[in-house]
């Protein structure tokens, strides 16, 4: 019998790859601090050539690292005035999105809670545009004002 080896979710956003795990290992903590925003408490690869370093780290310790190139199942979204810190705790990112807040998750377990806590599915193409305008720092687009 063979054990499953814990599954890592490396996202790619925005030119970037990102995941979020806590290793009860300081050793290989140490080993991956360089790649850690304190700030975000996630980690943070800006290469492909630094992603494949972590992910050959990760394998090696025996974790299954999986690259994401599609958030949209790992997206969800929750009225900003709904508590959502436990959210917050088990999001890779999230972006704030008129009355909303969509969170991209880190895995699907952390899907299914979020569903469970009131979150619900969000579409992609709106997700895609919240992580667009952040990243240009835009304003969000206005409707355009019917005509009188």
């Amino acid at each position: 019998m063979t054990n499953k080896r814990p599954r890592i979710n490396i996202f790619k956003l925005i030119g970037a790859y990102y995941f979020k795990h806590f290793f009860d290992d300081p050793a290989l903590f140490r080993e991956l601090e360089p790649f850690y925003d304190k700030s975000l408490y996630r980690f943070k690869m800006a290469s492909a050539g630094e992603r494949n370093k972590v992910m050959k780290v990760l394998d090696m310790k025996g974790y299954d690292p999986t690259i994401i190139d599609d958030p949209a199942p790992y997206t969800v979204e929750i009225g900003k005035y709904q508590k959502y810190g436990e959210l917050l705790k088990n999001s890779v990112d999230n972006y704030p999105l008129r009355e909303k807040i969509i969170f991209i998750m880190k895995d699907i377990a952390c899907v299914e809670q979020a569903l469970a806590m009131g979150a619900v599915a969000k579409s992609l193409e709106e997700g895609q545009e919240a992580i667009n305008r952040t990243a240009k720092k835009e304003k969000p687009k206005e409707k355009p004002k019917p005509k009188k």
